[in-house]
């Protein structure tokens, strides 16, 4: 078996100026380590919905459609798996371990039905290596890898950078465009 780690759920911040986007901290067991996940506003407020635990959560369509799919197994069947990054998102699966059914799955919405259904979510060890920090949490800062990001928000930020003359940022932000070019 692959290595693996378990991610869990730990908090989630509206970036400032970034028009509802929002990043989730995901962490290890241990906390020691922390991968950002950036959502947009919809996600943002799906996921608040469920933090804030309303009344009626379980009449919304992800919690109806994950009672249908339980009426066929059980939680242990299913696994979310994070892989890979590319061209600026994530890339997750959803496995069925008894059928080896195999779904990809938005990233945001991984975490989603994870949180949800405590169906585990998993990264691979190497991929959590790469992209995560350490985790702090006290700390007032969130590191988010620049491969995480769209390229239109690269591009966004690389016109910034540039303006705000912080050349070595451009330069990373920069590097990262050619690379998506090949």
């Amino acid at each position: 078996m692959m290595n693996r780690v378990l991610l869990k759920f730990k908090s989630i911040s509206q970036i400032v100026g970034a028009d509802g986007l929002s990043v989730v901290i995901l962490t290890d067991p241990a906390e020691q380590r922390a991968l950002s996940v950036i959502c947009d506003k919809v996600m943002t407020e799906q996921l608040q919905l469920r933090i804030t635990l309303l009344e009626h959560h379980h009449k919304l369509l992800p919690e109806v459609l994950l009672s249908m799919l339980l009426s066929q197994g059980s939680i242990e069947d299913y696994e979310l798996m994070v892989y890979d990054v590319s061209d600026g998102q994530y890339k997750a699966t959803l496995l069925n371990k008894t059928t080896l059914t195999l779904r990809a799955i938005r990233m945001s919405d991984a975490v989603l039905l994870a949180l949800i259904s405590d169906i585990p979510l998993y990264i691979k060890q190497e991929l959590m290596d790469k992209q995560s920090s350490p985790y702090t949490p006290e700390s007032n800062g969130i590191q988010i890898p620049i491969n995480t990001l769209e390229t239109q928000r690269l591009n966004e930020e690389l016109e910034k950078a540039v303006k705000e003359e912080n050349y070595r940022l451009a330069s990373f932000i920069h590097k990262e465009l050619k690379r998506r070019e090949k």
